[in-house]
């Protein structure tokens, strides 16, 4: 998720250029071959995101640890894990902590296996979305599950018909995302050497053995039994946030800062309030995995 997009305004405009044009044969007395380049506008929201603490007066001076006041402005380090609130948001496809989650630029989901028009999403049949076979039955379903989606990421094609992917960034390595449930499958799938099947075959483990650069990521805030593979070494992340605002401290206390709601009822405050917002770019560096 790229961080350090910035806003200047509640819902800001975003575009990207399609592909560029390949080079192609240039016939002696004909003009230059020339093709144009197409562009694709969408927009992201900043919400509002805040939160108040409160208590009366009293209890801070009757408070005997003098903690009170410092407990309750530790709720402004939640702030923090708003990106990643989002991110799980669009990764369950379930508004938990937003509002709703928005399409894709393209006009279509986060995930799916056609664009808006109907035909197959980056070019390849399936699109961003590879239907696994008991990818939690065996390790090997698991293994096969994921290099299904390495598979689908040579597959892509950018618009003009050419592979999208280059092996150089194929060959950073992925982020593979799975439930925190699954750990166990997950590191016997990518981190146990198993032995051979041939008799005294040396113990071996294909995404070790084929030198695959990759880091495993369990969590708990995945809410569905599917596996995320993300490109590391894609230009364009697929999510970002929008920040428009950053954390704003607030408090009103007796004597400090106070204003006529703790002057009439004793009631004193702490407050934090965020601006920020979930983006989504073209998701050709993400795929999702279901089990099928």
């Amino acid at each position: 998720m790229d961080l350090n997009v910035k806003a200047t305004n509640r819902t800001h405009e975003f575009a990207y250029m399609n592909s560029a044009p390949h080079m192609e044969h240039w016939r002696r007395g004909d003009t230059v071959p020339t093709d144009m380049m197409d562009s694709v506008g969408f927009t992201a929201t900043a919400h509002t995101w805040a939160r108040r603490i409160p208590w009366h007066k009293d209890d801070r001076k009757d408070d005997q640890t003098s903690s009170l006041y410092d407990v309750a402005r530790m709720a402004g380090s939640s702030a923090a894990l708003l990106p990643a609130r989002f991110a799980f948001d669009a990764l369950n496809n379930t508004a938990g902590t937003l509002p709703s989650i928005p399409n894709a630029p393209d006009g279509v989901a986060l995930f799916s296996a056609t664009d808006s028009g109907g035909g197959d999403r980056f070019g390849v049949s399936g699109g961003n979305i590879v239907s696994g076979s008991d990818i939690w039955d065996t390790t090997a379903a698991t293994v096969a599950g994921v290099y299904s989606a390495i598979e689908r990421f040579k597959g892509m094609k950018d618009g003009k018909g050419q592979p999208l992917w280059t092996d150089d960034v194929l060959d950073q390595g992925f982020l593979i995302i799975h439930p925190h449930t699954r750990t166990q499958e997950i590191e016997e799938a990518f981190l146990q050497r198993r032995q051979g099947s041939a008799a005294g075959g040396a113990p071996s483990n294909l995404f070790m053995d084929a030198s695959r650069d990759f880091d495993l990521w369990g969590s708990q805030r995945l809410s569905n039994d599917r596996i995320y593979v993300t490109l590391k070494g894609a230009p364009k992340k697929p999510l970002f946030l929008m920040d428009r605002e950053g954390l704003i401290e607030l408090s009103s206390l007796e004597g400090d800062n106070n204003g006529d709601h703790t002057r009439n009822t004793g009631e004193e405050y702490v407050q934090f309030e965020r601006r920020a917002g979930l983006g989504i770019a073209l998701p050709y560096g993400l795929i999702e995995i279901q089990d099928s």
